[in-house]
């Protein structure tokens, strides 16, 4: 073995005792990790009202309302579904693998260590009930798997997996929804598309087949409309404007493609798209 590769090897060695030391010998874990292991909360994923991000300087307010996920903060917006019940998932399914007694209780030098002062991320959880459960998390262990955390009131660090903490730590971005439209296709029964050259519209009749109403030279003509609907359904936006300037006003002032979605409740969906090249 070269001597360089043997000092990496010691050195790598002596790192990893003095972190076994600091965390199984200073920490002191009040009990062995299997037996300690525990469900982070009792509550079940149909309990929870919303849940309140808190990243440095930003506060971000996911609600639920019916089966949909809503941000109420810093925006108001449609959440992305996935990004939502993901973090509800690691919160509700995560388990705590060890506590350590943190001696004095609260010592700002003992949390500190677990990056506990000024935690990454601080969570809370409200639930129907009007209860409410909060949970600060800070550093990741030496192994990267898990993360330190500190559980409602209890004094004592938690050792959590670090999923709950790659599901909360997510830019405003990843937790709005990017679907351009929301739409279920059974309940469609009048589409109308039109471009710079022709608008077409389409109804749907008793079996299911989409007739041309207009143009009149087409009309009574079946169309076929499931490549376009399942194109809609799919597309998603890779950045959202909450705000707009002149220039991108202008795009749509006289739109490329004008899209419009009438439903059986009487609920219609209107997208417009540019006709700017590279612009949609």
């Amino acid at each position: 073995m070269r001597k360089s590769t043997l000092l990496v090897v010691l050195l790598a060695a002596a790192l990893g005792g003095a972190v076994w030391y600091f965390e199984f010998k200073r920490e002191k874990p009040t009990e062995d990790s299997d037996a300690a292991s525990k469900p982070l909360f009792s509550f079940k994923q149909e309990e929870v009202a919303g849940l309140t991000l808190t990243r440095g300087g930003e506060i971000l307010s996911l609600e639920k309302r019916g089966a949909a996920w809503r941000i109420t903060q810093p925006v108001d917006s449609p959440a992305d579904e996935g990004a939502a019940e993901g973090l509800l998932s690691s919160l509700t399914f995560g388990r705590i693998s060890k506590t350590i007694a943190v001696t004095p209780p609260g010592s700002a030098d003992a949390l500190k260590a677990f990056g506990l002062d000024a935690p990454v991320v601080a969570l809370e959880i409200k639930l129907k009930s009007g209860a409410a459960h909060r949970v600060r998390l800070g550093a990741k262990d030496f192994t990267g798997s898990n993360v330190y955390a500190l559980v409602d009131t209890t004094p004592d660090v938690a050792l959590l997996p670090a999923d709950v903490l790659a599901s909360s730590d997510k830019p405003l971005l990843e937790f709005r929804d990017h679907r351009i439209v929301v739409f279920e296709v059974e309940n469609l029964v009048r589409i109308r598309v039109k471009n710079e050259y022709w608008t077409l519209v389409a109804t749907k009749n008793a079996e299911g087949k989409w007739l041309v109403i207009e143009p009149a030279a087409m009309k009574g003509k079946e169309v076929e409309t499931e490549r376009m609907l399942n194109a809609l359904q799919a597309a998603r936006a890779e950045a959202i404007l909450d705000s707009s300037t002149p220039a991108d006003r202008a795009r749509l002032a006289r739109p490329g493609v004008e899209i419009e979605l009438a439903a059986k409740d009487g609920s219609a969906t209107k997208v417009d798209f540019s006709a700017g090249k590279g612009d949609v």
